[in-house]
């Protein structure tokens, strides 16, 4: 029987994150006395790396402030997010326990450089094998490093996982890493193709079926 692989995006897929990662920003940036620009929000927003929203909200800083800065965004998180009573993506939390018990294999690739904190937030840590972060890799999506290191990392080849998207820039890196590639969208975005299935909300039977398995049948 063929291994089939799940690997999730973080930011819009598992957790409605934008919101939250941007207040974080504004807090680090509160605190040693600087605004943070609207192109920085933007870029935040559009779920861009943590490296290319430091570049935009300050082209000019040395690279040490951008380094405390960066230090400081993760422990910020953890501070707003304990005001947070859910964060989840609507049927994130209950599709991936369902997957870890019918046997499938599962992973989190993701440019975020601390995924770990909306993973214990949720409740999945212990369902996802395994977790590639945008410090694992050398190009952030779209680059297909992250998700051909997920396969890897896995044991799965890439046209044996299916990546779970909700961006343009995931999914062109999960294309071009050759994996099959579900969005989740309310409606189609203008630039998925015809090929690409659309979730309008994750499901773990929706998922098994695009892989041609049934939960059951893997317990």
């Amino acid at each position: 029987m063929t291994t089939w692989g799940v690997l999730f995006d973080m930011d819009g897929v598992l957790v409605d994150s934008a919101s939250l990662h941007l207040r974080a920003y504004e807090r680090v940036f509160r605190d040693v006395g600087l605004d943070f620009p609207d192109v920085a929000r933007d870029a935040v927003l559009s779920g861009k790396a943590r490296s290319l929203v430091l570049n935009l909200a300050l082209p000019a800083a040395k690279a040490d402030l951008k380094r405390r800065l960066s230090d400081a965004k993760p422990e910020a998180l953890r501070t707003v997010l304990r005001n947070q009573a859910d964060c989840s993506i609507p049927g994130a939390t209950e599709t991936v326990r369902a997957l870890a018990q019918a046997g499938v294999p599962m992973a989190v690739v993701t440019n975020s450089r601390s995924p770990e904190i909306w993973m214990e937030k949720i409740g999945i840590t212990k369902q996802i094998q395994v977790v590639v972060t945008g410090d694992d890799v050398s190009s952030p999506k779209p680059s297909a490093e992250g998700y051909l290191l997920g396969a890897e990392r896995l044991g799965l080849p890439p046209e044996h996982c299916l990546a779970i998207e909700d961006s343009q820039d995931g999914w062109t890196a999960a294309k071009s890493a050759g994996m099959r590639v579900a969005v989740l969208a309310n409606e189609r975005p203008d630039w998925l193709d015809s090929g690409t299935s659309l979730m309008r909300r994750l499901d773990a039977a929706r998922i098994s079926s695009l892989l041609g398995i049934t939960p059951a049948a893997r317990r």
